[in-house]
């Protein structure tokens, strides 16, 4: 990360390895988090925060997307340039937001597409099998003038994209309890 992220910066532009390479490093900083906030809790029912950050994406790489935005100049004024995230998920270990440098990133499930603001340029992944994933065909567009801008838009954008991907995760859970409940009142009969 410490020669991609300069390099997005320079809109030298991203191979779909470099942009999976963001998802895993976007999820071990809001995997991190989520696991000082609920220590006594499971990360997922199927991933440590381990595995989700080193193995490669499976079979949810198809329902992803990475949308990235870089910022034009860092705000006259700050010592530092930004670097954090902003979103705050509880049942979801998908999604993702910040502000990094000169460069914001969210990481997100594809049916959230339309949520996200047009500052941002959306990568959807290739196949894993694709010959040309080393290629650097992806070009995020300059979206934002500055990066108080892009700290802003992030938090707020961030918070909305928390709350569409936690209320999608509950329902997914409910949705796959419920036909086992009925499968166990069913052998009953």
């Amino acid at each position: 990360m410490s020669r991609l992220l300069p390099q997005i910066e320079s809109g030298a532009g991203l191979s779909d390895l470099d942009a999976e390479l963001l998802v895993h490093w976007m999820w071990k900083f809001e995997g991190l988090t989520w696991s000082f906030d609920h220590p006594e809790l499971r990360y997922t029912e199927r991933y440590t925060l381990r595995d989700r950050v080193l193995l490669p994406l499976d079979d949810i790489r198809a329902d992803l997307t990475v949308a990235v935005s870089l910022i034009e100049v860092v705000t006259q004024g700050l010592a530092d340039e930004p670097m954090g995230l902003n979103s705050w998920t509880q049942a979801s270990a998908i999604f993702g937001a910040g502000v990094f440098g000169r460069v914001a990133i969210m990481v997100l499930l594809t049916k959230f597409e339309s949520e996200v603001p047009p500052a941002y340029s959306l990568y959807r992944f290739k196949d894993r099998n694709a010959s040309d994933r080393g290629a650097r065909l992806f070009f995020p567009k300059i979206g934002f003038a500055n990066c108080t801008e892009a700290v802003k838009t992030s938090i707020a954008y961030g918070n909305w994209l928390s709350l569409c991907h936690d209320r999608d995760m509950r329902e997914r859970i409910a949705e796959e309890a419920t036909p086992r409940y009925h499968q166990t009142l069913d052998s009953f009969d």
